[in-house]
């Protein structure tokens, strides 16, 4: 069951594979979403594997990849005390060239509490981390 949640979805001119390439490229996640500071992912881009991110204003933490569709979408889920954070990223193509959609569940008992410390800044992170995702996909095309 979803305690919290927050959803945001844009329309980018930059194909479908651009935006998955940039998707997949792990140790470039910080440059887009800046609520990370460092991201590496210990093999490859497919559902099982886990990887280490470091948080703005926090310490480390290991998170695992889950529902690999390529060229679709991708969890990537990070447990907590209590509660687990979903960060869901789907995409498909539209008339412009991407739509893009990313959401963001938290669950689990501590749902609640992990909701007041850090929903904020994730639901206010989502809109700017996109648009960045969308220029520097749309360089590649």
């Amino acid at each position: 069951m979803v305690g919290w949640h927050a959803e945001h979805t844009l329309d980018t001119s930059a194909e479908p594979g651009a935006v998955w390439a940039k998707l997949e490229e792990v140790s470039a996640w910080p440059q887009w979403d800046t609520g990370i500071t460092e991201a590496e992912l210990s093999g490859p881009f497919s559902s099982g594997t886990r990887g280490r991110l470091k948080l703005r204003g926090e310490g480390a933490r290991t998170f695992r990849l889950a529902q690999v569709k390529t060229m679709t979408s991708f969890t990537a889920l990070v447990k907590l005390p209590l509660a687990e954070i979903h960060h869901i990223h789907a995409q498909e193509a539209c008339d412009m060239g991407t739509r893009m959609t990313h959401r963001i569940e938290i669950t689990g008992p501590l749902s609640w509490f992990y909701a007041l410390t850090r929903g904020r800044t994730l639901r206010e992170g989502l809109a700017p981390g996109m648009r960045t995702l969308a220029r520097m996909a749309s360089r590649n095309n």
